[in-house]
């Protein structure tokens, strides 16, 4: 391979990692241009795609690397057809899959472990009194909220519709400021409460129920836990989320959630890549056979 054909084809590999990785932040923090389509979707159709939204552009700036990649190939066809020897090419296709399949286990492997540092709601909970904890800063980890109010007229809402083939399931989750007893109304909100619900919306026996009470304020508390998009949208509701905020998470998992995620995507593209990698150990074989 040229040496100007092999600097395009790892140039054009670091211009899509960077672009993906550039998709990932905007998407995570829901600011930049990610975040200005969303509200664009919003003020026109009351809603937006999650996922399209940040993969779209990221698709666009993508292409002209995919471009490269393409042509690269066509004209090692182009070669190919002409007689030229094909396990070079293949050998070369191998070791990009590799490196890239490696940079992707580490990725997950780093995540699953940097997870496992996290607090666990199944962790000891430590009581916080909002009532006297004042201006301080609270414990993170697992923990019980006591001395608090939930302030349910001011809760956000955020639904999302999953179809199937039998219904379609609603998945709904609802944000609830936490006020100390006696607090001003007006103040800066520190502290949120988060609780996920799942209902049939076709289903008239499953009722949809969020129950906020005192002695039910058992979670992980996450400092800046709430979504961008949560703090954006409260925002606009005319509710100052304080900096920093601390949310009562009540999943399963804890702050545990956005890591796995990362783990599993990372650890299902590296099993793709090494996958192909030994499919394109086998055609290596047979053109050296031949």
């Amino acid at each position: 391979m040229p040496r100007q054909s092999r600097l395009a084809f790892w140039l054009s590999i670091a211009w899509m990692l960077a672009v993906g990785c550039w998709a990932w932040w905007e998407y995570s923090h829901y600011s930049g241009l990610y975040r200005r389509l969303a509200e664009w979707q919003i003020a026109r159709w009351g809603s937006y795609e999650r996922i399209w939204t940040g993969l779209l552009p990221a698709l666009i700036l993508a292409a002209p690397a995919l471009s490269v990649l393409r042509r690269r190939e066509q004209e090692q066809q182009m070669a190919l057809a002409d007689g030229a020897d094909p396990a070079p090419f293949l050998r070369n296709v191998r070791r990009g899959m590799l490196v890239l399949g490696v940079l992707s286990a580490l990725v997950a492997g780093g995540a699953y472990v940097y997870s496992q540092q996290l607090p666990h709601p199944s962790d000891p909970p430590v009581e916080v009194n909002l009532a006297a904890l004042g201006p301080a800063a609270p414990p993170t980890g697992s923990a019980m909220l006591t001395g608090a109010l939930p302030d349910t007229a001011r809760a956000l809402r955020l639904d999302e519709a999953f179809r199937s083939r039998s219904a379609d399931i609603d998945h709904q989750t609802i944000y609830v400021p936490v006020v100390a007893e006696g607090a001003a109304k007006d103040a800066p909100v520190r502290f949120f409460i988060d609780r996920a619900s799942y209902a049939f919306t076709d289903s008239e026996e499953a009722p949809r129920t969020n129950i906020f009470l005192a002695d039910h304020m058992r979670g992980v508390l996450v400092e800046n836990g709430l979504p961008a998009e949560v703090v954006a949208a409260f925002a606009e509701k005319e509710l100052t989320v304080a900096e920093p905020h601390y949310l009562l998470t009540t999943n399963s998992v804890g702050g545990r959630q956005t890591w796995y995620v990362v783990a599993a995507l990372g650890g299902f593209i590296a099993f793709i890549l090494f996958l192909l990698s030994a499919i394109q150990t086998i055609s290596i074989a047979r053109a050296e056979r031949r």
